[in-house]
């Protein structure tokens, strides 16, 4: 998936997002990684450093509040 850093945040909600950004100051990117379990996303973290070394592109963690809730506990 691709798009604004919003626009993918608003695709996935409840979703911690693992994004490819395509620079270092870039607002756009695409999803390597959506899921519910933000262990997830940190294990193909490190399988993309592990495969990649050090990545072109830099990398993103984020986690797209649902409408109305707020930000889950282990995010602090």
């Amino acid at each position: 998936m691709y798009g604004s850093l919003e626009q993918l945040r608003e695709r996935s909600p409840g979703m911690w997002l693992l994004i490819q950004l395509d620079g270092s100051e870039a607002e756009t990117g695409t999803v390597l990684v959506a899921d519910e379990d933000p262990n997830v996303v940190y294990g193909q973290m490190a399988k993309h450093f592990q495969f990649n070394g050090s990545a072109e592109k830099p990398l993103y963690v984020t986690y797209s509040i649902p409408q109305g809730e707020e930000l889950p506990g282990i995010a602090l």
